[in-house]
């Protein structure tokens, strides 16, 4: 099967999808897959390979002489359809423009398949504020928020820094209302800090809000599956930064800056079966199909939901495939699993991988209802 994986795009977060794509490239299985990677440059243009990527072969993003373009987003979709006879899209793909449900509506429109979450699941968790809407409505505890009616290009700071110390104490996150990997997040203690915050992000981004600090052990849940089938609660990452006072990108990608332990120490079989349950209510009450990664804080008086990524990292440093290994899933198979789970969403049909032994592979449920497993990692949706 032909499979296409994209990289790179126009949000922010351009460089870590470059390296999730390589790690996503080096390890899909070769006797399953022939493998075509695509380039998103952040003008927006598409740069497929002219040929599969062989075995061991390394991926130049952008080099002109292994790709065919430039070619914009529905010239690029065709080609890889109707030439290279691409039949499924990985997206390794962070922020927007790439995990916010813009490109799953174009491959949708395309009946093109693709590997995680649909268009309106995609756009829902990408957008902080809705996702704190959805989660509330669920039942699922969330931390108190200030939310201003202007946008960051107007915003009046020393307006907004009174109401903000009046609605959720200082210090703050102030978050960009659609972002990721840490990129429009901010520690806010001072009038002076926001202003900074406001200036670094209003051209990037457009809305904004605010939530109070909830002190306590930040950690991350990855879920496998898709809504309508079982779900795989994997193995709960602690995280714990060496530099900062919170989970920032330089506590993500730095080496030796963050230490992230899974699960995390000291933690008893019921304190991680409350976080896993947390991370399936939300990745059902989304629509999250495929994968997503849940981070929270274990608060003195129980977890407190951060958000909800569709499509985690796969870097090197990632937090989904730590989690993965820990429950015994290496990368390929992870990536194997992932395939399966867009094969059978999409109803497609071709060649499922092997499964090793204790892995369940993943199977299509009646709406509404739970399949029962005995695998010590699964948690019953």
């Amino acid at each position: 099967m032909d499979i296409a994986v994209f990289g790179g795009g126009r949000s922010p977060e351009h460089d870590i999808s470059v390296r999730s794509a390589r790690m996503v490239l080096a390890n899909l299985d070769r006797q399953r897959f022939r493998v075509w990677p695509v380039f998103l440059d952040q003008a927006g243009m598409f740069w497929p390979h002219r040929k599969p990527l062989q075995a061991g072969e390394e991926w130049e993003p952008g080099n002109r002489s292994t790709a065919h373009g430039p070619l914009r987003a529905g010239t690029a979709i065709d080609w890889l359809v109707e030439v290279a006879r691409v039949r499924m899209v990985f997206p390794a793909l962070h922020g927007p423009y790439g995990e916010d449900g813009r490109l799953q509506g174009m491959l949708e429109i395309g009946d093109v398949p693709f590997v995680g979450s649909d268009c309106l699941a995609s756009a829902l968790a990408m957008n902080k504020q809705r996702t704190r809407q959805i989660l509330q409505q669920s039942g699922i505890r969330v931390a108190d928020a200030y939310v201003p009616e202007a946008p960051l290009a107007s915003c009046d700071v020393e307006v907004e820094w009174r109401s903000l110390v009046e609605q959720v104490g200082s210090p703050a996150f102030c978050k960009a209302e659609c972002s990721g990997s840490s990129r429009g997040v901010a520690r806010v203690a001072s009038q002076k800090e926001l202003q900074t915050f406001v200036d670094a992000n209003k051209r990037t981004f457009h809305r904004w809000f605010a939530e109070s600090l909830v002190a306590g052990e930040e950690l991350t849940v990855p879920v496998l599956g898709n809504r309508d089938g079982a779900l795989r609660a994997l193995p709960p990452i602690g995280i714990y930064p060496r530099f900062a006072d919170h989970f920032d990108e330089r506590a993500k990608y730095e080496k030796g800056a963050c230490d992230e332990i899974c699960p995390p120490p000291g933690w008893t079989q019921e304190r991680i079966a409350q976080v896993q349950h947390i991370a399936l209510q939300c990745h059902r009450a989304l629509g999250c199909d495929g994968m997503s990664r849940t981070d929270m804080i274990f608060a003195a008086d129980g977890p407190v939901v951060l958000e909800v990524n569709t499509i985690p990292g796969m870097t090197d440093a990632s937090l989904l495939p730590k989690a993965a290994q820990t429950a015994g899933i290496a990368i390929p198979q992870l990536l194997n699993m992932l395939v399966d789970y867009a094969l059978d969403r999409w109803n497609v049909d071709a060649p499922r991988a092997c499964v090793a032994p204790g892995v369940r592979r993943p199977q299509a449920a009646a709406s509404g209802q739970a399949r029962a497993t005995t695998s010590a990692n699964v948690v019953d949706a």
